[in-house]
């Protein structure tokens, strides 16, 4: 059965959580209560859209990259992001030369908890290794952040095993950074990190969102993960090349976006690349809507939905037809002389 589960809120809803950069400064037990309600709302419009698994940890109090630093104990230092290519605003780590991981903030853990306490089945979302490094600055400008790797991969690998010990089953790992040209030690260093990170418990599903898999097409669909989620691809080129590419093992999550193509021509090559997939992958596709909450354009969100409801209906009707079985056709020519040779000297022996 194709399954639906959830990216999260729109992007736009995420603005409304309360900085935590001022947790300081307000009073605490009033916002945490505040960012509690939220999720409830959050959770409550991702069951309204039919999700089977919800998302956890895609808030981050109204900053994911700075909730991410304090995840990974590396919030000390942070500024605001420059023009990295995705990060939008937000403060970002400052590296040093001697900088050391390790678990720093439990709310995701908390936030696990509280979900399932709710008799919900979550799937958290966290940033993945290479995009948050990519994100970050070195402090000394002779200093490869990409050096840290190592000493991160390993708070990576404890923050998988805690979620286990909750019951979670899968984490996606954004990695917009694949979105964009990579220099080669970036390449590379993505194959080095996800195949130490396939020894860590969870299965693991590889997000790229908000951009297009074009140049890391081949890495993406290649990383030892076992799915892979982009956004709904917009070209029967893309979706051709995505398809050619997805090994026969891995789940394949596709996602609605809000900026999706308009009209009546795109709605009907998104109809047909759902068919398409729902017939080749079936329990392998996971679908993802767009979640609105109470602030949304009405007509733009209901639009979407009612799209979305029929690309999953679609996929879910290609996953279950059968394939009509070919006619049992005559044999050849060669093949009856065949046969009838094989007879004659049968006969030939036992006589």
């Amino acid at each position: 059965m194709v399954k639906i589960h959830s990216q999260g809120s729109a992007r736009s809803e995420q603005q409304g959580d309360a900085s935590l950069a001022s947790l300081d400064n307000c009073d605490r037990a009033a916002l945490i209560a505040q960012g509690r309600e939220q999720r409830r709302q959050a959770w409550r419009a991702q069951q309204a859209a039919g999700c089977e698994w919800l998302t956890v940890g895609d808030f981050g109090w109204g900053d994911r990259v700075l909730a991410h630093s304090c995840l990974v104990g590396a919030a000390a230092h942070v500024e605001p992001a420059d023009d990295h290519g995705f990060a939008g605003t937000c403060q970002v780590p400052v590296f040093t030369s001697d900088q050391s991981f390790a678990i720093g903030w439990e709310q995701l853990f908390d936030e696990v908890a509280e979900a399932q306490a709710l008799g919900l089945a979550v799937k958290p979302i966290i940033l993945g290794p290479l995009s948050y490094l990519w994100l970050g600055r070195a402090l000394d400008p002779a200093f490869d952040r990409l050096e840290l790797l190592e000493s991160l991969l390993p708070v990576y690998g404890e923050i998988f095993a805690r979620l286990a010990a909750q019951g979670v089953e899968w984490i996606q790992l954004d990695e917009p950074l694949l979105a964009l040209e990579l220099p080669l030690a970036w390449r590379t260093a993505f194959e080095r990190a996800y195949n130490l990170l396939q020894r860590e418990p969870l299965k693991k599903l590889l997000g790229v969102r908000h951009g297009e898999l074009i140049d890391n097409l081949g890495l993406a669909t290649a990383l030892p993960v076992e799915g892979l989620h982009v956004d709904w691809p917009r070209s029967v080129q893309a979706q051709q090349g995505l398809l050619d590419r997805l090994p026969a093992y891995k789940t394949l999550s596709l996602g609605l976006v809000e900026d999706t193509e308009a009209g009546q021509i795109g709605q009907q090559r998104r109809l047909q690349f759902a068919y398409q997939i729902g017939e080749r992958l079936k329990e392998r596709l996971w679908l993802s809507p767009v979640v609105f909450t109470g602030d949304a354009d009405t007509a733009q969100a209901a639009a979407l939905t009612a799209e979305f409801n029929a690309l999953v209906r679609t996929a879910r009707q290609a996953a279950v037809d059968k394939p009509v079985a070919p006619r049992q056709q005559p044999w050849s020519a060669i093949e009856a002389a065949l046969a009838k040779l094989g007879a004659a000297q049968s006969g030939l022996v036992s006589s």
